[in-house]
């Protein structure tokens, strides 16, 4: 199996559990030292983990994984697409052009890259399982993230177009894309959260994450519960929206310097 952003968090988590199933795990990440520390942890278990840095934006560099993958460690039975940059910014802020720019490429387009490389491959054996990591954000327009929300967005519509066209092929290749709600994975990002609904333990949601993997699930959230409750309550009109989003309130606090923005656009 391969994944990408390995070396940390729910990456990690994932690795380490498959490692004990007995998968011969591909670690990718571009954090080389974190990267290793989970393929050692892995290998510590009775394991057999790979450490790659990889930058995953990169199409010639996925390339060369894939290759290095199948030569040690036989052709990538499950594909984790997990690695991104989970940060967000004020939406006008002038100074966040190359950040846009890298949270697209990391979020969205590598999940492109990766597919159209080992995609094929799965598709010639007729086995092969894809998982996406999404986000609940993906269900709600939240201030403060709106590039990292339009990634998502953007992972959901791209699963579901692959689930329809996989149909097409008649083949057994699976796909899964996983909602989290907010996991206690980063303290720079809990800094900047302000929610009423606590984060989730990593062991907890990577435990929840597993099965559904395993069980094939095209679609889930985690908890269970939120993709089920955040779709109803997309369908009720704007005032009560606002009214049931209040109750479940999330905002992201924002960084130094916005307050002086939004001061020079408000009326």
């Amino acid at each position: 199996m391969n994944i990408t952003g390995a070396a940390r968090g729910l990456g990690r988590e994932l690795a380490t559990r498959f490692g004990k199933l007995g998968a011969k795990v591909a670690c990718v990440d571009i954090d080389e030292m974190g990267n290793y520390e989970t393929a050692q942890i892995i290998k510590d278990s009775g394991g057999v983990a790979i450490s790659y840095k990889c930058d995953v934006s990169k199409k010639e560099q996925i390339k060369d994984l894939h290759k290095k993958v199948r030569a040690d460690l036989g052709p990538v039975d499950i594909l984790i697409n997990n690695a991104g940059i989970v940060w967000g910014h004020l939406y006008i802020d002038p100074a966040k052009d190359q950040f846009i720019t890298d949270q697209v490429n990391v979020n969205l387009m590598a999940h492109i890259w990766m597919k159209r490389e080992i995609l094929p491959s799965m598709l010639e054996r007729n086995h092969g399982h894809i998982v996406a990591m999404s986000s609940m954000s993906s269900m709600a327009g939240v201030a403060n993230i709106s590039t990292y929300t339009l990634t998502k967005w953007g992972i959901n519509g791209m699963m579901e177009c692959l689930h329809n066209e996989l149909k097409r092929f008649n083949t057994d290749v699976k796909t899964t894309t996983i909602l989290p709600y907010f996991v206690e994975t980063n303290p720079k990002v809990t800094s900047f959260l302000d929610i009423r609904l606590p984060e989730i333990p990593t062991h907890v949601a990577g435990s929840q994450m597993m099965k559904g993997i395993l069980e094939e699930q095209r679609i889930f959230s985690v908890p269970g519960h939120m993709l089920t409750m955040t779709g109803i309550i997309r369908l009720l009109p704007d005032n009560l929206q606002m009214l049931f989003n209040n109750i479940v309130r999330v905002n992201i606090l924002g960084e130094p310097g916005d307050e002086l923005i939004l001061n020079k656009y408000k009326r």
